[in-house]
């Protein structure tokens, strides 16, 4: 296999010439990159990552921190990621984090100890120690769906999260729900504390008073859905709709009134937040808030090349906008039909 040294033997250059020809050097004679590249087609020489990350001093990786790779929301993100740092020559190094602070610190170290050309992060836990680290780093940082904590000058690409929210909520409330429940993520979720505010806000702005037993901070998963609406169906007298905080909590709400005979969404109506793939199934049908997952991710992507490229460490975020998609689990208000 011909090498960079073999190009500038044949051409009768030095080896750092050559280098500089093929990086499109300002200082390099046009005709002299001409003759670079031809002998290149000629000897069908192709740079390996090595070669190009010593040219570039450079390695051509980046670390994707991700929450739980195994949710259908992260993993949709970071396809997104992919696709664009793959196409920028990029290879993407992935940390699964399992919602485990001590995993993103060691993942911090790791990135580090690799010398990662840049990060893109979604934690979950941003206390003393990981914050410090993340100041001491050289290298651009966006977060990804997570906003930085008000020390650290990095970007972010998100939603607005509370304003979708609140649309569901209005949905709800134009359909002529009063008796709105509620099925929230952990309450150390910023996510899940945006659209629990957007939750309360909506009902306080049309003068509708919250119940606080019509409220419950489940979790994430369909289990603490299940869960979390069989609390609110025992004690909240008379609901007739729930909003929960993810798609997840929804279709285990969901999987209680199926089991339990109540009909959706003759008896209840009930609306989620993330528009997974699931949530289209014929059986599911989950009306629900819409976020762009893998323009999410892109957009991240995007913004990470960019400040890589210009060898900054800061940039103008991103906050999208969320679409309310409505399918078969909510209906116009019935009262007294739940005792």
């Amino acid at each position: 296999m011909p090498t960079i040294k073999d190009i500038a033997k044949q051409l009768g250059m030095s080896v750092s010439t050559v280098s500089r020809a093929m990086n499109n050097h300002p200082d390099i004679k046009p005709e002299t990159k001409r003759k670079v590249l031809q002998v290149i087609e000629q000897l069908n020489y192709t740079p390996s990552a090595l070669a190009r990350s010593m040219i570039h001093r450079k390695t051509l990786s980046v670390g994707l921190m991700m929450p739980d790779i195994s949710d259908p929301f992260f993993s949709a993100m970071a396809q997104g990621v992919e696709e664009v740092l793959s196409d920028g020559g990029y290879q993407v190094v992935y940390g699964n984090m399992s919602r485990r602070p001590d995993k993103e610190l060691r993942f911090l170290v790791s990135a580090v100890e690799r010398k990662m050309d840049g990060l893109i992060v979604t934690p979950d836990f941003m206390d003393e120690d990981f914050v410090s680290m993340l100041k001491r780093l050289k290298i651009p940082v966006v977060f990804l769906r997570r906003r930085p904590h008000p020390e650290l000058n990095m970007p972010f690409v998100d939603v607005d999260h509370y304003k979708g929210s609140c649309r569901a909520v209005e949905y709800l409330l134009e359909l002529g729900h009063r008796r709105i429940g509620f099925i929230g993520m952990p309450e150390t979720s910023f996510t899940g504390r945006e659209r629990y505010r957007g939750y309360l806000d909506t009902l306080k702005s049309r003068n509708i008073p919250v119940a606080p037993h019509g409220i419950v901070h489940a979790g994430r998963t369909f289990k603490q859905g299940y869960q979390g609406m069989e609390k609110l169906m025992a004690e909240y007298s008379g609901m007739t709709a729930v909003f929960a905080a993810n798609d997840v909590l929804g279709i285990g709400a969901l999987e209680w009134t199926a089991k339990h005979g109540l009909s959706v969404p003759e008896q209840m109506s009930i609306v989620g937040f993330d528009n997974l793939e699931m949530t289209d199934l014929h059986w599911i049908k989950l009306t629900t808030v819409a976020q762009p997952r893998m323009e999410m991710g892109r957009k991240a992507a995007e913004l990470l090349m960019e400040m890589m490229k210009e060898e900054k460490q800061t940039a103008e975020s991103i906050l999208m906008d969320t679409e309310l998609v409505v399918r078969h689990t909510c209906a116009i208000a019935r009262e007294g039909i739940i005792s």
